[in-house]
């Protein structure tokens, strides 16, 4: 599974556990805001790892950490993990908000990190090592 597959995976995971809860989610990770699920009142920021999460470093944007900051009571981050596993047993979601994700910001040191696309003609115009 590619990273845009494994996010997809997680996003649709983390919808049905919130309609399982009785929350009516909604998918809005292309809408620009700093989360991927709006449960009201949760806005839920979804961190997708193939294999386990545990001890792996938790990458958040600034504007992830800043919304969780302003708003910690409704700002939840759900790690969803394993799902590399074949028959999906093993996917599990583990829920980070409120303190804990507070604490989790405040000891962790910002980085700037560019993310520049690469197009299709410098794709095809780079040069290639075999």
């Amino acid at each position: 599974m590619g990273n845009k597959e494994t996010e997809q995976a997680a996003i649709a995971h983390v919808m049905a556990v919130e309609r399982a809860a009785g929350r009516d989610p909604r998918d809005v990770h292309t809408s620009g805001l700093p989360y991927d699920v709006d449960s009201s009142p949760r806005m839920i920021e979804v961190k997708a790892f193939s294999g386990s999460a545990r001890s792996e470093p938790l990458p958040l944007e600034n504007r992830q950490a800043t919304a969780a900051e302003a708003d910690p009571e409704h700002y939840y981050v759900y790690v969803v993990d394993n799902l590399a596993g074949l028959d999906g047993a093993e996917v599990g979601v583990r829920i980070l908000h409120g303190e804990t994700l507070l604490a989790m910001i405040e000891r962790s040191r910002p980085q700037i990190t560019y993310w520049p696309t690469f197009k299709a003609a410098e794709y095809d115009q780079a040069e290639r090592l075999r």
